[in-house]
């Protein structure tokens, strides 16, 4: 009898998975496509991003961090994004955004929440200077929005987030 009962389970597993991998690539493209506004609407209105700035940083509140953005401090940073007369930013990084190695963790089916888990590399391309390459973890709390999600939480741990950086401006 517990064997229908583990393949729904695995079944459930199954189509969040499919559901969250096209979720996060249309987050991502969002981002490559310039569309801040836009990826700032997939957070709910308690959601944040966060980047730790070292290896084992337990929470954005205790210690500096590469970003910890609310909505307001994401709509901020938009509109510095978008500002035409920010030469330091002129023209806006382009950027290619892959996901994979995509894990689901907890599924609250009654509360329509899901953690994810999921492997980043980040090309951020500018004219005025060297490629660069970033990569880690990227770690979700997602909550059901109809008939797709939100982001409660997002945090993105760069392998070398205790490096050292020319100034960030785009998220990971």
């Amino acid at each position: 009898m517990a064997e229908p009962e583990l393949r729904s389970s695995g079944m459930e597993k199954l189509l969040a998975l499919r559901e969250v991998e096209e979720f996060l690539i249309s987050e991502l493209a969002l981002l490559d496509n310039g569309d801040f506004a836009g990826w700032r609407e997939l957070f709910t209105e308690e959601g944040y991003y966060w980047a730790p700035a070292r290896p084992g940083q337990e929470n954005p509140l205790d210690e500096i961090s590469l970003f910890y953005d609310d909505k307001s401090i994401m709509a901020v940073r938009i509109e510095r994004l978008n500002q035409p007369r920010d030469h330091g930013r002129a023209p806006l990084p382009r950027t290619s955004h892959m996901i994979s190695n995509i894990e689901i963790g907890a599924i609250d089916s009654a509360a329509g929440a899901i953690n994810v888990t999921a492997r980043f590399h980040m090309l951020e391309y500018r004219p005025e200077m060297e490629q660069r390459s970033f990569g880690g973890l990227y770690e979700y709390s997602l909550v059901r929005a109809e008939d797709s999600y939100r982001i409660a939480a997002k945090k993105a741990t760069v392998i070398n987030c205790d490096g050292a950086f020319f100034p960030l401006a785009m998220p990971f």
